[in-house]
C-alpha cells in the first residue's frame, strides 16, 4: 500500500506568501519612520550646533569688548558696547599706533612709521588724559595716513595715544533670513542662516548684554545667552574714580 506525500495546498502557500508580504511591509515600515525620525534628529542636531556655534562666536565678541580701551572708555571718547540702525557693535583695541610729531586742531594728515599696517575705512582712537576723538582712514600712502574729517583737538607726541580699533557689527539680513557679522570695512561673512528673528540688548547700569534669536523652522523656540563684558566693567569702575 502506498503512503501519499503531504504537501502544502495551494490556500496554504497563498497564505504563507501573503503573511510574507505583510512581514516585509511591516519592517519596510517600521524602517521608513525610524530612518525619518533619524534624519529628524540629525537635522536637528546640526541646527543646534549651528545657533550655539553662532552664539560663542557672539559671546566672545562680547567678552572682547573694551578690551585694551579702558582709559578711553573712561573718559568717554569710546564705547565698548553699542547699539545702533539695527546693528549690535563691538568695539575693542586692535593694536596701537605710532605718531611721529605731534597733532594740531584741524590737521588731517597723520604721520606714522605704521601706516603700512592700517587699512583704508578702519578707525583711529585719539586721546590723552582730558579727551580724545576717533575718526576714519580714508587714505593711506608709505609715511603717514589721512582721516575723513580735521582733528578737534592739539595733542602732544608724549602725552597721546592713538590706537586702531577694532569694530564688530552684528545684523540680521532680514531680506535672506541671514545673522551677518562684519570686522572693521571687510565684507560681512554670514554666521548663521534660516534666522526669523535676532533681537540684541545692551545694559550699561548693569553692564549685561542679552542675545536672543529664533529660527525659521521653529519660531517658538527661542536661542538666548547674556554677557558680561568684563572690560567695560573696568572702565565704569576708573570713570567712578
Amino acid at each position: 500500500m502506498k503512503k501519499t506525500q503531504g504537501g502544502f495546498s495551494l490556500i496554504e502557500g497563498l497564505i504563507s506568501l501573503l503573511l510574507f508580504l505583510l512581514i516585509v511591509l511591516f519592517s519596510l515600515e517600521c524602517f521608513l519612520l525610524t530612518r525619518e525620525h533619524f534624519v529628524e534628529l540629525k537635522e536637528s542636531e546640526s541646527t543646534n550646533t549651528a545657533v550655539y556655534a553662532a552664539l560663542d562666536r557672539m559671546r566672545r565678541d562680547l567678552r572682547d569688548a573694551g578690551l585694551g580701551l579702558t582709559e578711553a572708555m573712561a573718559l568717554q571718547v569710546l564705547e565698548g558696547v553699542c547699539e545702533t540702525q539695527d546693528m549690535l557693535v563691538v568695539l575693542s583695541k586692535d593694536e596701537d599706533i605710532t605718531i611721529a610729531e605731534s597733532l594740531t586742531a584741524g590737521q588731517q594728515r597723520i604721520v606714522t612709521p605704521d601706516a603700512k599696517r592700517i587699512k583704508r575705512g578702519q578707525q583711529i582712537g585719539i586721546f590723552d588724559r582730558y579727551g580724545g576723538e576717533v575718526h576714519s582712514v580714508s587714505s593711506i600712502d608709505q609715511n603717514s595716513i589721512v582721516i575723513e574729517s580735521p582733528l578737534a583737538s592739539h595733542y602732544t607726541q608724549e602725552n597721546t595715544s592713538v590706537i586702531l580699533l577694532r569694530k564688530i557689527y552684528l545684523y540680521l539680513d532680514g531680506a535672506k533670513g541671514i545673522i551677518r557679522r562684519k570686522v572693521n570695512a571687510s565684507p560681512a561673512q554670514p554666521l548663521l542662516e534660516s534666522v526669523a528673528s535676532f533681537e540684541f540688548d545692551y545694559a550699561r547700569d548693569a553692564n549685561l548684554a542679552r542675545l536672543g534669536l529664533r529660527l525659521k523652522l521653529d519660531e517658538e523656540k527661542i536661542y538666548e545667552t547674556n554677557v558680561f563684558p568684563k572690560n567695560t566693567a573696568m572702565a565704569s569702575i576708573f570713570e567712578k574714580k
